[in-house]
């Protein structure tokens, strides 16, 4: 009884202590370290489902505690509305065992909920509106972005022309955030939940087959995708900016879809799990393969490529 105590004990303060590292992390690795920051909720979203709700609050009020002391009380606050909320929510929606696509709408409009309320509160803080508020953001990110190519040994008048008009950028990135932070939320929303649901079953059917990534669209959502693109063709300027904004929405969704369709067919062949590594690397490389899988995602609709399941050996 005592060791049993012991061991899930260990295991909650090296799940804090995972979610704190990954926490920090946006602010110690250049880039890379940004996208290890989005998976800090999945060592808590563990820690819920191991070590129960109380537990996971507790552990969630201790990294906080930590982050204040290292960063400042507004960052604790940060982590607990963008990154404490949703663990606790995903990893309800996992207990309940809701579907892969309601878990994920659910933990997304936590984190949209959640990253508004943030920035109301530091727009409100720092005195000013939300909209100057995320310009002095955005013009802070390009000079950031100018200063990390210039330590990258890239030549400022190379650099120049990316950057010649700060505020074609800044108003760009204004009109697309609602729709680039929808998707974002959806991704890592995503991410954490499979990756969770995958190591909480492969602990409780030890060498048992992990629940695999399963994602299908609603088909009335297609019509969502359509109306968004004849906004965006309308050519009218508020039109074009929801339509632009709702096809960045529609296209994550849809390639939530078409890589299910991929792993599928990884799994239906028997590949390797190398080659679903050798994707991953190919999609992060090169961004005209994220359009290429959400658009198999889309025609799933009339081709239903699940459905070709090729014939399988006597002895499967």
């Amino acid at each position: 009884m005592k060791e049993g105590s012991a061991g899930t004990a260990v295991q909650a303060v090296t799940l804090c202590l995972a979610s704190l590292v990954l926490a920090l992390a946006g602010g110690v690795i250049p880039i890379v370290g940004s996208f290890f920051t989005l998976l800090t909720p999945l060592p808590l979203i563990l820690l819920s489902l191991r070590a129960g709700r109380v537990g996971a609050l507790l552990g969630m009020l201790v990294v906080g505690i930590c982050v204040a002391g290292l960063l400042g009380p507004g960052y604790a606050w940060f982590f607990y509305i963008q990154f404490g909320l949703p663990a606790m929510v995903l990893a309800e929606t996992i207990r309940r065992q809701w579907t892969p696509e309601v878990s994920v709408a659910a933990g997304s409009v936590t984190v949209l909920m959640g990253g508004l309320i943030g920035l109301v509160l530091a727009a409100w803080g720092a005195g000013g509106s939300l909209v100057d508020f995320l310009q002095h953001r955005l013009d802070i990110a390009v000079r950031d972005a100018m200063d990390l190519y210039g330590k990258m040994g890239v030549a400022s008048d190379e650099v120049g022309p990316l950057f010649a008009s700060v505020d074609e950028v800044r108003t760009f990135l204004l009109t697309t955030s609602p729709g680039l932070f929808m998707a974002a939320a959806l991704l890592s929303t995503s991410a954490n939940f499979f990756l969770a649901r995958r190591g909480v079953a492969q602990v409780a059917v030890a060498g048992g087959p992990a629940p695999g990534f399963t994602w299908r669209v609603a088909d009335w959502l297609v019509w969502v995708f359509i109306g968004s693109a004849a906004l965006l063709l309308s050519g009218l300027p508020i039109a074009k900016e929801i339509g632009f904004n709702g096809l960045l929405v529609m296209i994550t969704v849809y390639f939530l879809q078409g890589l299910a369709i991929t792993t599928f067919w990884i799994r239906r062949l028997r590949l390797s799990p190398f080659v679903g590594l050798l994707g991953v690397a190919l999609l992060l490389l090169q961004p005209l393969l994220l359009l290429l899988v959400a658009l198999v995602g889309l025609f799933d609709i009339w081709v239903v490529f699940r459905r070709h399941s090729l014939p399988t050996a006597p002895d499967v």
